[in-house]
């Protein structure tokens, strides 16, 4: 979705210190592209047929007051890094999965925690984070690692996709950093070179301050390339196209499940 207005960044929240750290990315984002924060929280309990209300004589107690708690604390974390950020706070009741992809219907970005959904839930890296980036309307960013490397933006080569290269060059040139190159294992030195070339012309066409710093063949699929590729960097980008047969499993590059599992950095996966 885009905005004539600042990009709406959508930030799941749940009680997890993964989460803290993906409020905190999205706070630094926001001040780097003029964003406005609208921090989420999925309050699961309502499906659950749980008692949400506060315990007599108690105040502040209950389910429903601890969401409310959650979110205040989160949206105090986004303020100490964008002070002048616009943020805005939501419960919503339902799963995890189907809130946020609802509340990407109005957003630009959705961030996530890179580890869970919450200590209660199951793990993000995995069937979830792959099923909000298949059914989500628009980018997600998978907060884990260093969430202030300031080193190049790394973009991890698709055959097809325009739209990863186009989005590696707007946050290179917003960041104002290079891009480093990671193209598939088994890719000859030669046909990287060419690669690094076609890709280089094209950035430069539509944003001629950007430089397309290198570009690094992984020598197989495995943790440590990706790991490696990952160093430093200030964010990951990353392809991933809707299942075309509507299943909501996203159709990705295989190095995109495992980057997910074990970069250093951000994971911007962007959608054709």
């Amino acid at each position: 979705m885009t905005h004539t207005e600042a990009p709406r960044i959508t930030v799941g929240v749940f009680d997890a210190d993964e989460s803290d750290q993906a409020v905190r990315w999205a706070a630094r984002h926001a001040v780097t592209v003029g964003g406005a924060l609208h921090l989420v929280h999925a309050f699961v309990w309502t499906e659950l047929d749980v008692n949400v209300d506060p315990i007599s004589g108690m105040p502040g107690s209950g389910f429903r007051s601890a969401a409310d708690t959650l979110l205040r604390e989160a949206a105090e974390l986004a303020r100490e890094r964008a002070p002048e950020v616009e943020i805005t706070t939501e419960v919503i009741d339902g799963n995890s999965v189907p809130v946020l992809v609802h509340a990407s219907q109005g957003s630009d970005l959705l961030v996530l925690g890179g580890r869970g959904l919450g200590r209660l839930m199951t793990l993000i890296v995995g069937s979830k984070s792959l099923a909000l980036a298949a059914r989500a309307h628009c980018p997600v960013v998978v907060v884990r690692g260093n969430i202030d490397g300031d080193g190049p933006v790394g973009l991890v080569h698709h055959e097809t996709s325009t739209e990863v290269v186009a989005r590696a060059a707007d946050l290179a040139e917003a960041y104002g950093r290079d891009i480093h190159l990671v193209v598939r294992p088994g890719t000859s030195p030669e046909q990287a070179q060419e690669i690094l070339a076609a890709t280089a012309q094209r950035i430069a066409l539509s944003h001629p301050s950007v430089f397309v710093k290198d570009v690094a063949v992984a020598t197989s699929d495995n943790a440590k390339q990706l790991v490696e590729a990952s160093e430093n960097a200030s964010v990951m980008v990353v392809a991933g196209e809707r299942d075309e047969g509507g299943s909501g499993k996203i159709a990705a590059p295989r190095q995109l499940v495992n980057v997910l599992r074990y970069a250093n950095t951000p994971v911007w996966i962007e959608r054709e």
